[in-house]
């Protein structure tokens, strides 16, 4: 805080007071994004500044604490914490523009139960100071995306003890809408074209000849065309031809 000493009016020459200059720095020191959220709590709580501006911090303390914490246990057993990481990381994707949906569609189908993906949401915003996973999602991700991401999540089972370790949930209207997302992709927010990266990853998770013809039960059901019709629209000839392979290679049922 900068002083000044001034001379006293009506007293002796030698006599000087101290004027505080600036008796606000400390409220000029902060950004204007915390500012705003101190005025206001100060404001919806009634109180002081330096009372709003203590809650603030505290609570910012607190929210580092916490992440601290969830931090730590990313880095041991809890596998919630440590998918919640996976997730961000697939967010960030190292820097550059966009999300690594390769990523965030194996993390989330490594995630068992829609249980355990719940607990994944709490763990993000334990993490992530406050950050909603979902909202996350929806802001990170193009309508397309958001849509197969949310078919993986959807066709898991409720309860985590109902999820077998490694196993396939059986669900041919899952894979059917996941297909829908992956052939109405949106290059750059403005082109239409196909994620083979994503047609690829559910044909793969098939686990048989019979699980392919339901899927396109499901897919004509759903969308009123053909899953032929649409994979004969949008994949190249050689891409068909390596899907069909993939296909022919699984036990019949």
């Amino acid at each position: 805080m900068k002083q000044k000493a001034v001379k006293a009016s009506g007293g002796s020459d030698n006599a000087t007071v101290v004027v505080q200059t600036e008796k606000q720095s400390w409220w000029q020191s902060l950004d204007p994004e915390q500012r705003r959220r101190i005025n206001t709590i100060a404001i919806g709580l009634g109180i002081s500044l330096i009372a709003a501006t203590t809650i603030f911090f505290g609570i910012r303390l607190y929210r580092n604490q916490v992440a601290k914490h969830e931090e730590n246990r990313s880095l041991g057993r809890n596998k919630h914490s440590t998918w919640a990481k996976l997730i961000q990381n697939a967010f960030d994707n190292n820097g550059w523009p966009g999300t690594d949906e390769k990523l965030l569609r194996d993390t989330l189908r490594e995630i068992p139960s829609k249980e355990d993906f719940r607990k994944v949401q709490a763990s993000y915003r334990r993490l992530f100071r406050g950050d909603n996973l979902v909202e996350e999602m929806t802001g990170e991700l193009k309508q397309s995306e958001y849509n197969e991401m949310l078919a993986i999540i959807n066709s898991k089972p409720e309860k985590a003890k109902d999820a077998q370790q490694g196993a396939v949930i059986y669900d041919p209207h899952g894979w059917a809408k996941r297909l829908n997302a992956a052939f109405n992709y949106r290059w750059g927010g403005f082109f239409w074209g196909t994620d083979e990266e994503a047609v690829e990853a559910v044909i793969a998770e098939l686990p048989t000849q019979q699980a392919y013809l339901d899927t396109a039960v499901a897919y004509l059901d759903l969308y009123g065309v053909t899953l032929e019709t649409d994979i004969a629209g949008d994949l190249s000839s050689s891409e068909i031809e390596k899907y069909r392979q993939i296909i022919r290679n699984k036990p019949r049922k």
